[in-house]
C-alpha cells in the first residue's frame, strides 16, 4: 500500500506564504503597468488611427492626462479610407464616462521624445451628449514619431553643412581671405585706423585746450560774452516792441499803419476789378480784342518786311545784300572824308569869290 505523507503545518504556512506574496506580486505589477481599477466597470470605445504607430494591447489610455483605462485590441479596420486603417479597442473605467463626450478627440502621445505611446483623450464639453458602450471617438493625428527623427535628422545634416561652412569662412578669415579677412588681418588697415585714431584724439585735446576755431568756439569766453549780449540785446527789443518804444514797436502797434495798409489793399483790389470790367486805360490796353489784332498784324508786316530784306527785295533789301551799293556808298564815303580834310588844311581853295564888274 503506497504510504502518504502528512504535511506539517511549517510547510503548509510556507505555501500560503508564497502564494499571498505571488498573489500581492501579481497586483502589484498589475498597477504599476497602469492598469486602472482591477475590479472596476469598463465600457468600451474605438477608435482610428492611419497606423498605430507603437500602440499595443495594454497601451494606457489618458483621460486628460489622467489614466483611466487600456487599449483592448488593435487591428487592421474593415475601411479603405487611409485616415481609417488600423481600429483600436479602449478599455475605459465607467466612472469616467460622464467626462468622455460626443466633442472628445482621442489623439496618439509620446512620453518624451522616444518615449512610451499612449492614448490620450480630450475632456469632453459641457452640455455636451455622453458617449454610450460601443461608440466611437473623433481621432486627431499627432506628428509621426518617425517623422519628427527624420525631420530631427534633416537638421542635423543642415547643420552639419552649415557648420563646416562656418569653418571653411573662419578658415579664410584667419588666412586674410576675402573682404572681411583683409579688413581683419590687413596691419595696413590697422595702422591706418590707429593713426585715424590719435588724429581723432589729438583733435579732442586741442578743442579742450581752446586751440582752432572750434576749440575757441567752445573755450572762449568772449564768443560767450558776445553771445550773452547778443540775447540781452534781442531781450531788451522784445521788450521794447511790447511796452510800445521805437520804431518796429509803432509799426506794429499803430492803428493808422495798418489803416494805411488795408486802404492800399484795397485801392489795389479796385484796380484789379476795374481791369477785369475793362474799365481805364490799362484795362482796355488789357482787354481790347481790336487792340491785339492791330499789334498782331503789325507784327505780321515787320515779319514780312523783315523776310523781304533777308531775301534782298527793296530797297532796304537791296541796301542789305547788294556788295556793289555798299562799294559805292563806302567810297563815296571815304570821298566825302578825304574832301572835308582838304577843306579844313586850305578853305580859301574852295570858298575863293571873283566879281566881274561890266
Amino acid at each position: 500500500m503506497p504510504h502518504h505523507k502528512e504535511i506539517s503545518w511549517v510547510e503548509l504556512r510556507v505555501g500560503l506564504l508564497v502564494i499571498v506574496s505571488l498573489a500581492g506580486l501579481g497586483v502589484g505589477l498589475f498597477f504599476i503597468s497602469g492598469q486602472v481599477g482591477v475590479f472596476s466597470r469598463r465600457y468600451t470605445l474605438s477608435t482610428y488611427f492611419p497606423s498605430a504607430g507603437g500602440v499595443r494591447e495594454g497601451t494606457e489610455v489618458h483621460l486628460a492626462g489622467i489614466p483611466v483605462g487600456n487599449v483592448d485590441r488593435v487591428r487592421m479596420s474593415p475601411f479603405a479610407d487611409p485616415a481609417r486603417a488600423v481600429e483600436i479597442d479602449l478599455r475605459i473605467s465607467r466612472q469616467y464616462q460622464n467626462e468622455i463626450r460626443e466633442d472628445s478627440v482621442a489623439s496618439k502621445e509620446t512620453l518624451g521624445l522616444l518615449g512610451e505611446s499612449y492614448i490620450d483623450i480630450s475632456r469632453g464639453g459641457a452640455g455636451k451628449k455622453v458617449l454610450p458602450d460601443k461608440s466611437t471617438l473623433t481621432t486627431r493625428e499627432e506628428a509621426d514619431i518617425k517623422q519628427i527623427v527624420q525631420n530631427t535628422n534633416d537638421v542635423i545634416s543642415n547643420l552639419r553643412v552649415l557648420s563646416v561652412q562656418l569653418k571653411d569662412i573662419t578658415g579664410q578669415i584667419s588666412s586674410g581671405q576675402g573682404t572681411i579677412g583683409e579688413l581683419i588681418m590687413d596691419k595696413k588697415l590697422y595702422n591706418r585706423f590707429d593713426q585715424t585714431t590719435a588724429q581723432v584724439q589729438a583733435m579732442v585735446d586741442d578743442v579742450q585746450n581752446g586751440q582752432g576755431t572750434i576749440g575757441k568756439l567752445l573755450v572762449d569766453e568772449t564768443l560767450y560774452q558776445k553771445m550773452n549780449s547778443m540775447l540781452d540785446s534781442m531781450n531788451q527789443l522784445v521788450a521794447d516792441a511790447r511796452t510800445g518804444k521805437g520804431t518796429l514797436p509803432k509799426l506794429l502797434n499803430d492803428p493808422s499803419v495798418y489803416d494805411n495798409i488795408n486802404k492800399i489793399v484795397t485801392r489795389g483790389n479796385n484796380l484789379m476789378d476795374k481791369i477785369e470790367s475793362g474799365q481805364g486805360t490799362i484795362a482796355k490796353l488789357i482787354n481790347d480784342p481790336d487792340l491785339y489784332n492791330r499789334v498782331n498784324s503789325t507784327m505780321t508786316h515787320m515779319d514780312v518786311i523783315t523776310e523781304r530784306i533777308d531775301n534782298g527785295q527793296g530797297t532796304l533789301g537791296k541796301l542789305s545784300t547788294d556788295p556793289s551799293l555798299f562799294k559805292t556808298l563806302n567810297d563815296s564815303a571815304k570821298s566825302l572824308k578825304e574832301f572835308l580834310v582838304e577843306f579844313r588844311k586850305n578853305p580859301k581853295k574852295y570858298l575863293t569869290l571873283r566879281l566881274h564888274i561890266f
